[in-house]
């Protein structure tokens, strides 16, 4: 009787301090950005929300200040719970995302990472945040040492057929009523880092009506499929569907935002991330 709640009460101190350093994206809402960051704290909202999120974990970034016995292990042991080949590891900092500025391309962030690479990818995108453009980038914004803490987020990969971003103002005019959705085929990297000309939809949110067709330019630094050259990469019905997420998704967040999509290749819509559009008048 005695060695059984010795048991019980080891195992509950072992996942109350489990719980201080990994959290699931379903356990974290905005109430953990102090430990989790914003981007994170964004993604476990959407999660409650019930917005197709990649399911994940979080290493708080208390995780790294002080890390506990076994740290690595309960790492590989959170990945092994999501039962995937790869994922990707992203960074989240403590202040980030907000209406005026964001971390965006100033942290470290990895696609296709492999067990074997996780531990490595997931060190870096923490020390990413003393990088020299990111500190840099605190001092512009006036972001004080003390609350440079930077979390990291593992989400299983989705093997994207098409991938964009929506912005539910259209940053072009200002325009609060319309939404702007770019998209091209493969991963989002390759739109991010500017390596290919989108296709651009701009949707009414009162009518829905599609005012802009897709333009179908390509640069020669990427390799098209033949069979999709020709192609516009997104069906009205996707835009429709994309767009409506993403309406559900600013009226949660009561501010227009910044949404990074994929489609995988059962044709289902992921919401990768979602951010404040720091660029609007």
């Amino acid at each position: 009787m005695l060695s059984a709640l010795i048991s019980y009460m080891l195992q509950f101190r072992y996942n109350f301090y489990r719980k201080m350093f990994i959290k699931t994206l379903e356990e974290i809402t905005i109430k953990d950005i102090s430990t989790v960051g914003g981007k994170a704290a964004s993604l476990g909202e959407l999660t409650q929300l019930g917005i197709p999120v990649p399911s994940g974990f979080v290493v708080t970034a208390q995780a790294f200040t002080k890390p506990p016995p076994n740290f690595e292990k309960e790492i590989l042991k959170a990945f092994a719970d999501l039962k995937v080949s790869r994922v990707a590891v992203r960074s989240s900092a403590i202040v980030e995302d907000g209406k005026k500025s964001s971390w965006a391309g100033q942290l470290e962030s990895y696609l296709n990472v492999f067990r074997r690479d996780l531990i490595q990818r997931v060190k870096v995108c923490h020390v990413s945040i003393y990088s020299k453009r990111a500190l840099a980038y605190a001092i512009d914004k006036g972001i004080p040492k003390d609350q440079m803490l930077v979390a990291v987020i593992v989400q299983r990969m989705i093997p994207s057929k098409v991938s964009g971003v929506m912005f539910t103002a259209n940053p072009v005019d200002n325009n609060y009523k319309q939404i702007m959705i770019e998209a091209a085929f493969g991963l989002g990297e390759s739109l991010v880092q500017g390596r290919v000309t989108p296709d651009c939809y701009v949707v009414e949110k009162d009518t829905l009506k599609i005012m802009l067709v897709p333009n179908n330019k390509e640069i020669s630094e990427v390799t098209i499929p033949k069979k999709t050259q020709n192609k516009a990469t997104l069906t009205n019905r996707q835009v429709l569907e994309i767009t409506k997420l993403g309406i559900k998704i600013e009226n949660h967040f009561q501010t227009p935002q910044d949404i990074e999509w994929a489609i995988d290749r059962e044709n289902k819509i992921w919401i990768l991330q979602s951010r404040p559009v720091t660029t609007l008048v």
